[in-house]
């Protein structure tokens, strides 16, 4: 295969950083419970969708925490550390 002219090379001044395992570690995203369960409001009138690791989608409403769980209004308990994001939906 034939090199390309000098005059088409591009220099490279910084390190390219594509490894696999760099975008996989830093797609872990931080959930703020405390926001979430602020006691200013009525969480049983708040629906949320509620995105798992597998990206199974929940619409409910969090009730509480206990032992690293979430308590929803259907009475289901979910896993902390198995949810990937939680967005308010509003009404």
């Amino acid at each position: 295969m034939n090199d390309l002219p000098r005059v088409y090379v591009q220099k490279q001044d910084k390190e390219i950083k594509n490894y696999q395992e760099e975008a996989i570690v830093n797609n872990k995203k931080e959930i703020n419970f405390k926001e979430i369960l602020s006691s200013d409001k009525y969480l049983f009138n708040h629906t949320y969708l509620i995105i798992l690791n597998d990206n199974t989608q929940i619409k409910d409403s969090i009730i509480s925490i206990k032992n690293n769980k979430i308590l929803t209004i259907d009475n289901s308990w979910i896993n902390i550390d198995s949810i990937k994001d939680i967005i308010e939906i509003k009404k």
